[in-house]
């Protein structure tokens, strides 16, 4: 809860077996999907054609609680028609994640979203527990429904992206599941790709935006650029804190080379913009 923002039944439903936070123990098919939403979460003012160009990086404008489980992903939102209709693709076509879908609406706040070709869940709710409670219930975003096969370009965006190993999948999904997480003794935040919760001194603006980024790679071996938030040393204190740090999850660095690996796998962070002098 300290770290994350959720509630405590939210907090709860995230514990592993192993009593472990849970924020990286996921189904296969669930930590596949994970990934693939933080390569179109990670990509902003790229090209368009390119891999994961589908314009996620917009989520960013949106205040999210992020509560992973091992079998779904909940994202907690006051705006969850909005948040949503970013994800998902209209019936006459726009931006969204290839394969996702709306599998059911319950109440008037919570959306179930299925992805065809990992199978993995996705909600989306205003219930701080998490949960999507409520009788199934009409909505009103122009988003495709699971009745709406895969779409032969979907398929073909699909087969763009670069192959994953299964640690690299970890370490990026590790990225996606802390993107609102902050240390509850104020030495780092992530502030969502958008800010610095903590304002602290020295960018050069102070301007609220999601800047450019870029995640790239492929197997073991990817580099996450950026400008803007967050600072480099908080994503890796994140991805590695012995608290809530990804298990097995190591940084290295030397001269201006950041990295953080996780077995044979690697994540090199490079962040463009200089500090103010």
């Amino acid at each position: 809860m300290l770290y994350t923002g959720e509630k405590l039944t939210a907090a709860r439903s995230g514990i592993a077996r192993d009593q472990s936070l849970g924020l990286d123990t996921h189904h296969p098919e669930q930590c596949a999907f994970q990934a693939l939403l933080a390569l179109g979460y990670l990509n902003h003012e790229v090209d368009y054609d390119g891999p994961a160009g589908w314009r996620l990086s917009i989520l960013s404008t949106y205040t999210l609680t992020v509560s992973p489980r091992f079998r779904r992903l909940v994202l907690i939102t006051d705006v969850t028609d909005n948040v949503t209709g970013r994800l998902v693709r209209g019936r006459s076509g726009g931006s969204g994640l290839p394969g996702l879908r709306i599998e059911e609406h319950r109440g008037q706040r919570s959306y179930v979203l299925r992805h065809l070709p990992t199978g993995a869940q996705l909600v989306v709710t205003g219930n701080r527990s998490g949960t999507p409670v409520g009788a199934r219930s009409k909505f009103y975003i122009d988003g495709l429904t699971t009745d709406t096969p895969l779409t032969f370009a979907e398929q073909d965006q699909l087969a763009r992206v670069p192959s994953m190993s299964a640690e690299a999948s970890r370490l990026v999904s590790g990225v996606f599941c802390r993107i609102t997480a902050r240390d509850p003794h104020g030495k780092w935040a992530i502030g969502n790709w958008f800010y610095d919760p903590l304002q602290r001194p020295g960018w050069l603006d102070g301007e609220y935006r999601p800047g450019y980024r870029r995640l790239h790679g492929a197997g073991n071996s990817w580099e996450l650029e950026w400008e803007s938030d967050p600072y480099p040393d908080d994503l890796a204190a994140a991805l590695t804190d012995p608290v809530i740090g990804v298990a097995g999850a190591k940084k290295r660095s030397a001269a201006d080379n950041l990295t953080i690996a996780l077995g044979s796998a690697t994540l090199r962070l490079n962040r463009r913009r200089a500090l103010a002098s």
